[in-house]
C-alpha cells in the first residue's frame, strides 16, 4: 500500500504526491480523494465497494493479505474451485481440468456472503460462546465458594480429630524416635567404618609419595627400578581394596526411611505404632577408573538427571498370568499380558479385571506386541526343543490364531514396524524381521548386544534393545547402524522390558535393579523413576501408550502397576 502514489486500476489515474485516504474492496488499490471519486462514479455500474482506509487498516493482517489477483499468473480471479476449495483466475483453469463440473463464477459463489446464512451462523457462534464463557464463571465462581465453605467444614472436623489423635499419638511418638535414633545410629556407624578405611588406605598412599622422590634421589638405577616394581604392586593391592569395597557396595548412600501408617483415621483402635522405619541402600553409581588409561584418578560418574517426567499411580492389580514376560495396552483401554513357559494369552479390562483368555497352540508364550486394532502377535521364547520355533498372531474379537508364522530360531522381545515383525532371536543370536505377509525371514544385524531374555521396541526409525546380562541397553537403525549404547550395572541392573514416549524418551524394567530407569532421547543420561517405594520387585516388562501417556509396569510374579506420566 503506498501512501505517496496512489493507482486506480479502473480509471489508471495516477495522482503524485496524494496521500491515500480510501480503499478500493473490489480492485484491491488504495485510493487517493480523486481515485475515490472515480470509483463513486463506477460503483453504480462495476459494483465497486470503496471505505476509509483507517477502517480497513483495523481488519486483521489474515484478511488484509487476502489478494485479488493470482499469484502465478498475476490475473484477477474470476472463478472458484469447489474441490480445491480457492479462487482461480481464467489462465488457473487449464490446471483444474478434474475440476471442471465444481468450478463456478467467483461473483456467483461470493454473491450475498454478508448475508447468508454462513455468515449469520458465525454471528450466533459468537455470541454462542461468550455465553457459554458467561456460564462457566459463573459455575467456577459458585466453585470457589463451595471450596471455601468445605475448607471450614474440613478445618473443624481436623482440629476435632487431633484432639484425640494427640493424645494417642504423643504414646507412639517417643517409640518411633527411639527406633528411628536406633537406625540412624547403625547408619553412621557403618558409614564412619567405611570412611575410616578410606583414611587407612589414603594414609599408606600418601607415604608413597615422599618414598618416590627419596629413590629418585639418592636411590641408585637397580634399586628405583627393582622399587618402582614393588611399589607399583602395593598400589595395586590398595586399589583391589577400593575395588573390593565398591563391589560389596560400601560407597552406596545409607538412607532412613519413615513409612507413615496408612491407617491413620484408624489410629485410636487399631495403630499401634505411627510408622515403620527401615533402612535402604540407594545405588550412587560409584565407578573406579582404570590407573594406567587415568593416571590412577578415582572418579565417580554421577547419572544426569531430568525433571520434566512424574508419574501418578492408576491403578495396581493381578495380571492373572505367572512369570508375567510381556504386556501391551490395546487401543481400547483394555491390557493384554504373556507369561513365560504359559500357553495362554490374559486380557484385563481398563481397571484390571478379568476378561478373558485365549489358549496358544503348538508353542508357549514370551512377549508380544500389536499388530493393529485388536490384532497381536505372541514370540515364544522358550528354549525347550518340542515347542514349536514360531510367532502367533491373534484376532482378540474372535479370539482365535489366525496365523503361526514359523521362524528359523526362538523369538524373544518382539515389536511390529508396519508389514514386518522384528524379534531377538536366540540361537543363533540377533535382530531379525519376518514379513507377515510373505513370512519371509531376514537378518537385521548379528553385532547388537542382545540375547534371551531381551526385549525390543521401536520408535521414529530407531530400535531399542535391552540385554540384561550386559546390563545395557542400545540404539541402532533399520540398517543396524549403532546410534548409541547405554550401560549400567547398578542403577538398571538385568535390564528387560523396554518402551518409547512420544519425545524419544527410553522406559526400561530392570529386574535386578528393581526399578524403573528412563533414559534421554540421546542416550547421554538416565534416572531412576520408580523402585521398591512403588511396589516393584523384579519388573520384567513395561509398556508406554503414546496415545494415553500411561506406562503399564509389570512385576514377574503378576503384580501390574499403571501410571498416569
Amino acid at each position: 500500500m503506498a501512501s505517496n502514489i496512489s493507482i486506480c486500476g479502473i480509471c489508471d489515474l495516477r495522482h503524485l504526491s496524494s496521500p491515500s485516504t480510501h480503499w478500493c474492496q473490489d480492485c484491491d488499490e488504495a485510493l487517493c480523494s480523486e481515485c475515490k471519486e472515480h470509483h463513486t462514479l463506477l460503483k453504480a455500474t462495476r459494483g465497486h465497494t470503496t471505505i476509509p482506509i483507517d477502517d480497513y487498516k483495523q481488519l486483521p493482517t489474515f484478511i488484509t493479505n487476502i489478494k485479488q489477483y493470482c499469484d502465478i499468473h498475476n490475473e484477477k480471479y474470476q472463478n472458484y474451485c469447489q474441490k480445491h476449495e480457492c479462487p482461480i483466475c481464467y489462465k488457473c483453469i487449464q490446471d483444474h481440468v478434474k475440476c471442471a463440473e465444481t468450478i463456478l463464477p467467483l461473483e456467483t459463489v461470493i454473491e450475498h456472503s454478508k448475508t447468508s446464512q454462513i455468515f449469520q451462523d458465525l454471528n450466533q457462534c459468537v455470541s454462542d460462546l461468550q455465553s457459554n464463557i458467561t456460564q462457566m464463571r459463573t459455575a467456577r465462581e459458585d466453585n470457589l465458594v463451595k471450596v471455601a465453605d468445605q475448607c471450614k467444614s474440613a478445618v473443624k472436623e481436623i482440629r476435632e480429630f487431633r484432639i484425640k489423635l494427640n493424645r494417642h499419638l504423643d504414646a507412639v511418638e517417643k517409640g518411633l524416635i527411639i527406633k528411628l535414633q536406633d537406625a540412624v545410629n547403625k547408619c553412621c556407624l557403618q558409614i564412619k567404618e567405611v570412611i575410616k578405611s578410606l583414611n587407612e588406605v589414603e594414609s599408606e598412599i600418601s607415604k608413597f609419595e615422599n618414598l618416590i622422590q627419596s629413590i629418585k634421589q639418592h636411590a641408585s638405577e637397580l634399586q628405583v627400578y627393582l622399587a618402582t616394581r614393588e611399589i607399583e604392586k602395593q598400589l595395586s593391592d590398595k586399589e583391589t581394596r577400593l575395588t573390593s569395597m565398591m563391589e560389596n557396595k560400601h560407597f552406596d548412600d545409607l538412607y532412613v526411611c519413615l513409612d507413615l501408617d496408612t491407617k491413620i483415621r484408624n489410629i485410636l483402635s487399631d495403630v499401634k505404632v505411627f510408622g515403620t522405619v527401615t533402612m535402604e541402600t540407594v545405588p550412587t553409581n560409584y565407578k573406579l577408573t582404570n590407573t594406567k588409561s587415568r593416571q590412577a584418578q578415582i572418579i565417580t560418574a554421577a547419572v544426569k538427571s531430568f525433571d520434566d517426567i512424574t508419574l501418578n499411580q492408576v491403578h495396581k492389580f493381578d495380571s492373572g498370568s505367572i512369570n508375567v514376560t510381556g504386556c501391551i495396552i490395546l487401543p481400547d483401554g483394555r491390557m493384554a499380558f504373556t507369561g513365560y513357559g504359559q500357553k495362554q494369552l490374559s486380557i484385563r479390562n481398563a481397571d484390571g479385571s478379568p476378561d478373558f483368555q485365549i489358549p496358544l497352540k503348538e508353542s508357549t508364550a514370551f512377549d508380544l506386541t500389536l499388530v493393529k486394532d485388536a490384532i497381536v502377535a505372541v514370540s515364544c521364547g522358550f528354549y525347550y526343543d518340542f515347542y514349536k520355533k514360531c510367532i502367533q498372531i491373534i484376532d482378540l474379537n474372535s479370539r482365535e490364531i489366525t496365523k503361526i508364522i514359523d521362524t528359523t530360531n526362538r523369538a524373544y522381545g518382539i515389536v511390529c514396524v508396519d508389514e514386518l515383525l522384528v524379534f531377538i532371536g536366540c540361537t543363533p543370536n540377533g535382530i531379525y524381521d519376518i514379513d507377515m505377509k510373505t513370512k519371509k525371514q531376514s537378518q537385521i544385524s548379528s553385532t547388537i548386544d542382545s540375547g534371551q531374555w531381551s526385549y525390543i521396541t521401536y520408535f521414529k526409525n530407531k530400535f531399542y534393545v535391552t540385554n540384561g546380562t550386559n546390563h545395557t541397553v542400545t540404539s541402532f537403525d533399520n540398517k543396524g547402524n549403532i546410534m548409541w549404547a547405554y550401560k549400567d550395572d547398578v542403577n538398571m541392573k538385568e535390564p528387560r522390558g523396554i518402551s518409547v514416549d512420544n519425545s524419544g524418551n527410553v522406559f526400561i524394567a530392570s529386574a535386578g535393579s528393581n526399578n524403573v530407569t528412563i533414559i534421554s532421547p540421546d542416550g547421554s543420561c538416565a534416572k531412576q523413576i520408580l523402585g521398591k517405594k512403588n511396589g516393584l520387585n523384579e519388573p520384567c516388562t513395561l509398556h508406554y501408550d503414546r496415545s494415553t501417556n500411561q506406562l503399564l509396569v509389570a512385576n514377574v510374579k503378576g503384580t501390574v502397576y499403571l501410571f498416569n506420566v
